[in-house]
């Protein structure tokens, strides 16, 4: 009976620890996406443009991973060589300046046709996939903060998905 009582009672002891650790490591994930939010929100109001680019969820190459496993519904989406193509578009357009410089208008016509952010989200992941930097980093460093104006004032209206 002893035996017993003693496995029970570490039984006991490696639940109640098991539970503490769960919980103290849900605390810490929740206070980390608070962090995460607020430090966001402060760069949005710091610096409206360049910040506002990496807040725009479409340009979260896993945006459209995401949607999809939220959406019940059938989402339209690009094709994975639609997506590369419109990125080496998007590229095309980042010229040398010897070369007459970039070509902002030919990206924002890009950006223009493209229907949603789960569209963006896909050029994102394959610009990424393509040329090993970011399409935010990409903007960011070839555009002044006017034209990043204009390339949010261009996405942010945009719908998150559209369905079939």
């Amino acid at each position: 009976m002893k035996q017993q009582t003693k496995l029970q009672i570490a039984g006991s002891v490696v639940f109640v620890a098991f539970g503490a650790s769960l919980y103290n490591a849900l605390r810490i994930r929740e206070q980390q996406q608070f962090k995460d939010a607020f430090l966001s929100l402060l760069m949005q109001k710091i610096n409206p443009t360049t910040a506002g680019l990496s807040a725009e969820a479409g340009f979260d190459i896993h945006y459209a991973a995401q949607v999809l496993r939220k959406v019940n519904g059938r989402v339209v989406v690009l094709k994975e060589s639609v997506a590369k193509s419109i990125a080496d578009r998007i590229h095309s357009n980042f010229r040398p300046w010897y070369l007459r410089g970039d070509n902002e208008e030919g990206v924002y016509a890009i950006l223009r046709k493209l229907k949603d952010k789960v569209q963006l989200s896909q050029v994102s992941k394959a610009y990424q996939e393509q040329y090993k930097i970011n399409l935010i980093d990409q903007l960011q460093q070839r555009f002044d903060a006017n034209e990043v104006k204009k390339v949010l004032a261009i996405v942010t209206p945009k719908s998150p998905y559209t369905t079939v």
